[in-house]
């Protein structure tokens, strides 16, 4: 018996399009950065008007050297949004010094864009609706609360979900434990679902959960396609899952 489905976000319930912004309208790490940097454009404009003084191209190269640095934590394992660690050096290394509730201020504002770029599956309302009437739903996501939380909002899906958790720092097990704790289940009475093989689906088997990926065509972390890990079932389409979901239960 299934109690509880928990669900990967970006990816998995929202895909990425940067048609807002007129550029190629696909995903790649390059035009991911590209958003971002729309969004610091706003970051900058919200710091001129606390009088503060800088050379935005001096900011701009400084931004872009430390997101570097910490991207590269972020695929060498940790799997999480730096975004506050970021600003929060690179205002430091040129002199900017803010309070820590404008730095959480300058954080919103840079996610921002990005926010807009995350559009609705097919029949995702449709979909989630659906499900919570016989399962109680739950988001493990990597994004920071805001921009979780944010995302759902704009799909209109918030209020179907039970627990939602940001920050999750797959693929650790914490906030997997905290899922199953959250929902008074047995590991094997829940179900994963996500598209990262790594992040989603493998601490889910390891903890003994059931785990069906999204399976999007392309890993976007390479190293990640060399993976040897197999779901319980893989669709490609997220108007599958209620297949998948019996074909678990049978």
């Amino acid at each position: 018996m299934i109690k509880a489905i928990a669900f990967d976000l970006q990816f998995t319930l929202v895909t990425f399009s940067t048609e807002i912004l007129g550029f190629s309208d696909k995903f790649t790490l390059s035009n991911w950065f590209k958003l971002f940097d729309e969004g610091f454009k706003e970051v900058l404009k919200y710091i001129k008007t606390k009088d503060i003084k800088f050379d935005e191209k001096k900011l701009f190269r400084t931004l872009k050297r430390i997101r570097n640095r910490y991207f590269a934590r972020t695929v060498s394992g940790e799997q999480r949004y730096f975004t506050k660690e970021i600003l929060s050096d690179t205002f430091s290394k040129v002199g900017i010094i803010l309070p820590d509730d404008e730095i959480e201020k300058c954080v919103l504002i840079y996610h921002g864009e990005e926010i807009k770029a995350w559009k609705p599956v097919k029949n995702l309302n449709t979909i989630i609706k659906r499900l919570s009437k016989d399962y109680k739903l739950a988001i493990l996501t990597n994004a920071i609360d805001y921009v979780g939380i944010e995302i759902l909002k704009r799909q209109g899906i918030h209020e179907y979900f039970d627990l939602i958790i940001g920050d999750a720092r797959k693929p650790k097990h914490d906030n997997f434990i905290k899922f199953q704790e959250f929902m008074k289940a047995e590991m094997n009475e829940l179900i994963m679902v996500g598209d990262d093989i790594k992040a989603d689906i493998e601490p889910a088997i390891q903890l003994g959960m059931k785990s069906i990926q999204i399976h999007r065509g392309y890993e976007y972390l390479r190293h990640h396609a060399k993976l040897n890990i197999t779901p319980d079932k893989r669709i490609n389409d997220l108007n599958d899952i209620f297949m998948a979901i019996q074909e678990l239960t049978e």
